[in-house]
């Protein structure tokens, strides 16, 4: 956390532990109990979980979570009476989605209350066999003894009337209870979980291993315990001085990613494994991502302070991961006023852009990338542009993303800017710009008060052929379908003022050109007072260093299209730049886009009710010699 809010924030969560701890002491101690053992300090769960963990989530003290959490704009609106008939209708399926994540262990967030005195983990743990995971779940609950044991007959009840199998199993004089129970969303796949009381301690897990060994793990003393890994340390010295946190996370990407595809029981959506790719590459290098969360303290609603460790030497394809630290990244004083959330960073592209021939070969074709490279400058039915040396020494390192979402809001509401700053003040590169669209038959150009705009459009062309035959089979038809579709539908692109900028649209452009033509001497943008908050709680947490990434989330604005679709049951259809390229690549037939959205939205209020919920927020990323760290926080809402 930034040394100018440190001294403000983190005092306060420390005198109210200790104040709790002797208030509850001198109440023990007057009634002639031993203070001491009844607060006895719970075991940290990254001692009780094991080094194979791949995720971990955990509140080191549960009823402050709470407490801290409702006070929250986004806590208040979880409880806001307007969203009572959404969670009350939709529950089940929340619970079909939460058990295709693995998560079978029945507790829901209202029993947190309830049970909890202390701490509460939740792991996702590899494991070699014919089941490569588990979950653990351990929460401290003290002398809850009576609201365990409530919570255990609910439990029970609920999995019997979905036909649970019961049995009960001993580990050294431990009572354990065992449910085998179908899946909601597949009855031919049964789930297993196990709940033990001990220690202090309700234990939940999905196999027998786990629970006999997070029973055992009570005593602090667990060989291979997570807290024991080098890697763990390391990570957790670039961010345990923030002091006592309400929420502590660890997660391995590439483990995790593996482990939930395990859990899903699905293969992998396209021929090619992704995530066997991904590892195949040398990404497994990001070893992990560890981070704190703090709650409702000075100006933030929520401060996180994060870190992604990254193990040198990388292989070159992670080499495109090159995001050098700058002393300032300031987007154009043209942005638009009305953006609902601006990304920028610095991003080596130059030096980037070779390394991806190593990810597109392995994911389309052994030197697939070069022969692109080389069609692309020698072909004389193409552009005949020499990428290496007409494109790539004239990119800076800086990218600006910008977003705005236009009303009513419809599945294209989103608007997408990429502005990349070039150094070419010989403007070499508006010639090559040319070259490529006058090349493309999908492409128009167009001048706007002396800037060319070239827009391109992917028509559907509706052929009738007569063929009389052989048909082609309905695979090979697939093939071609999905080889021949564009990645975007439309796009603009057009150098503006020393940027190449690129639209998903010709207007979004040329209102660009139009705030250029204005000659604004100061950013609209800046001066919005949301964004003036979000923009001086960043400057305080960089405190002038340089930095690799800044985000400005204005989420009353950017939370607005995803929320309405998804209470209009449109959110498959939502498009954007980024979700239609990745659409095209990882589901090329559409079948997600297809698919009905099973969360129903229709008793959500509209957007415009509860907007006054959504703060500003931001983020602050810093390249370090091992990975990155990562500020973020939501603002608390002013006092009127």
């Amino acid at each position: 956390m930034p040394s100018s809010h440190k001294s403000a924030i983190r005092p306060h969560g420390k005198i109210r532990r200790q104040l709790r701890k002797v208030i509850l002491s001198m109440g023990l101690v007057s009634l002639g109990l031993p203070a001491g053992d009844a607060w006895a300090e719970s075991v940290p769960a990254s001692k009780m979980f094991p080094d194979t963990t791949q995720a971990l989530i955990t509140l080191p003290d549960t009823p402050t979570f709470l407490e801290l959490w409702n006070k929250t704009q986004l806590g208040k609106l979880a409880i806001d009476d307007k969203l009572v008939s959404f969670w009350e209708t939709q529950r089940k399926e929340l619970q079909s989605r939460f058990s295709d994540a693995g998560w079978q262990l029945s507790l829901q967030v209202d029993d947190l209350e309830h049970l909890s005195a202390g701490q509460t983990t939740l792991g996702w743990i590899a494991r070699t066999g014919e089941k490569p995971y588990s979950i653990g779940l351990v929460i401290d609950i003290g002398d809850n003894t009576d609201e365990a044991d409530k919570f255990l007959k609910r439990v029970e009840q609920q999995l019997k009337d979905r036909k649970a199998q019961v049995k009960t199993w001993e580990d050294k004089g431990v009572k354990i209870t065992q449910y085998f129970v179908p899946s909601p969303s597949d009855e031919n796949r049964i789930l297993e979980s196990n709940y033990a009381v001990h220690g202090g301690q309700l234990i939940a897990t999905d196999d027998v291993a786990t629970m006999t060994e997070l029973l055992a793990a009570q005593s602090g003393n667990r060989t291979g315990a997570l807290a024991d890994s080098p890697l763990y340390q390391d990570a957790l010295s670039k961010v345990k001085g923030d002091g006592p946190a309400e929420v502590e996370y660890f997660v391995r990407p590439i483990g995790i990613a593996k482990l939930l595809r395990s859990i899903s029981g699905k293969p992998p959506k396209n021929q090619q494994d992704l995530i066997k790719l991904l590892e195949e590459q040398g990404f497994d290098a990001i070893r992990c991502a560890i981070g704190h969360v703090h709650f409702n303290e000075s100006d933030f609603d929520v401060f996180h302070h994060g870190f992604v460790k990254l193990e040198k030497p990388v292989k070159p394809s992670v080499e495109i991961l090159d995001f050098p630290n700058v002393e300032k990244l300031e987007p154009p004083v043209w942005l638009n006023k009305e953006s609902a959330l601006v990304l920028g960073f610095s991003w080596n592209l130059k030096e980037a852009f070779p390394k991806f021939q190593y990810i597109v070969d392995a994911y389309i074709g052994d030197k697939t990338f070069e022969a692109m490279m080389e069609g692309i400058r020698d072909d004389s039915q193409g552009p005949q542009i020499d990428i290496t040396k007409e494109v790539l020494p004239y990119l800076s390192t800086e990218l600006f993303l910008s977003t705005e979402i236009v009303k009513p809001v419809t599945p294209e509401s989103k608007r997408s800017l990429v502005l990349l700053r070039l150094n070419d003040p010989d403007k070499k590169l508006n010639r090559v710009v040319d070259r490529y669209g006058s090349n493309e038959t999908i492409s128009t150009p167009e001048d706007y008060e002396g800037y060319r705009i070239w827009s391109f459009k992917n028509e559907e062309e509706v052929e009738v052929e007569l063929d009389f035959g052989s048909p082609k089979t309905a695979g090979n038809a697939e093939e071609e379908e999905e080889s021949d579709e564009p990645l975007l539908e439309q796009y603009a692109i057009s150098i503006v003022e020393g940027y190449f900028v690129f639209g998903s649209d010709t207007e979004l452009i040329k209102e660009l050109i139009d705030r250029v033509k204005s000659a604004p001497s100061e950013s609209e943008f800046n001066k919005q007072p949301d964004v003036q908050r979000a923009r001086s709680t960043m400057d305080a947490i960089s405190g002038g260093s340089p930095v690799s990434a800044l985000q400005i989330d204005r989420t009353d604005r950017s939370f607005e299209m995803q929320y309405e679709l998804f209470r209009e049951g449109k959110l498959n259809a939502s498009r954007s730049i980024l979700a239609t390229v990745l659409d095209r690549l990882l589901d090329p037939k559409h079948k997600n886009r297809e698919q009905e959205q099973k969360l129903k939205g229709d008793t959500l209020p509209p957007f415009d009710e509860i907007r006054g919920y959504f703060m500003p927020a931001g983020s602050v990323i810093r390249t370090e010699e091992d990975g990155w760290s990562i500020q973020s926080y939501v603002l608390r809402k002013e006092e009127k």
